[in-house]
């Protein structure tokens, strides 16, 4: 019995069975043949709206980027890690609800330079040209403003945002695959997730804690 058709625009649809799929199967595990069945249209269908398999899962990762890009956006004036926290809670809900970018932003991580890198594709080569260009640069402003008034008040070690990021996203997506990725192949409990923020916070509050001054006591 094929599936009943929703009302969404057909792209979204494909997106959305494609961002499913990559969750169950991988990125290089799934075929648009399996999105066209689970939609109940022929293959061509889906190539009226995409040119290649690589760009729908270009465009996945640029609708990604587009919810990435709305993080950090906690008030910070009084309390820079409460904020930061906030925040890290907030990025760990967005990367558990969505598990297909899990599995995208490690395939890009484990592709060579010349690779077909989707997420670093659809955010423009942010890690090559840096966090103040591209889709981007308004998250990575807010977080440098949070880490600089931690650094202020004394809560925090100088840091670059970017530096911070890489950190905490390596982290996160690794917690999430090993030693086995069973958060991602079904809908975590709340305190699961629960249990990856406290994690992660721990990993950041580690990475931010002052250091002693040279020459200071032991």
């Amino acid at each position: 019995m094929k599936p009943r058709r929703g009302t969404l625009p057909t792209r979204e649809r494909i997106l959305n069975e494609v961002e499913r799929l990559i969750a169950r199967k991988g990125v290089y595990g799934f075929k648009l043949r399996d999105v066209a069945e689970r939609l109940g249209v022929k293959v061509p269908a889906i190539y009226k709206h995409y040119t290649s398999r690589e760009d729908v899962l270009v465009e996945v990762s640029r609708r990604y980027i587009a919810l990435l890009g709305t993080q950090f956006h906690a008030a910070w004036a009084e309390d820079p890690a409460a904020a930061l926290r906030s925040g890290l809670n907030r990025l760990v809900k967005l990367e558990m609800s969505h598990p297909f970018h899990v599995r995208l932003a490690l395939a890009d991580l484990a592709a060579p330079l010349a690779g077909m890198q989707y997420v670093r594709r659809a955010a423009k080569r942010v890690s090559r040209t840096g966090p103040a260009a591209g889709p981007l640069a308004a998250m990575f402003h807010r977080l440098r403003g949070v880490l600089r008034a931690g650094e202020r008040c004394g809560r925090f070690r100088r840091v670059r945002a970017a530096d911070f990021y890489r950190t905490a996203t390596a982290a996160l997506l690794a917690r999430l695959v090993f030693p086995d990725d069973e958060l991602l192949l079904r809908q975590p409990t709340p305190a699961e997730v629960r249990g990856v923020q406290r994690w992660l916070w721990e990993v950041a509050r580690g990475f931010l804690a002052p250091r002693p001054a040279r020459g200071g006591p032991s």
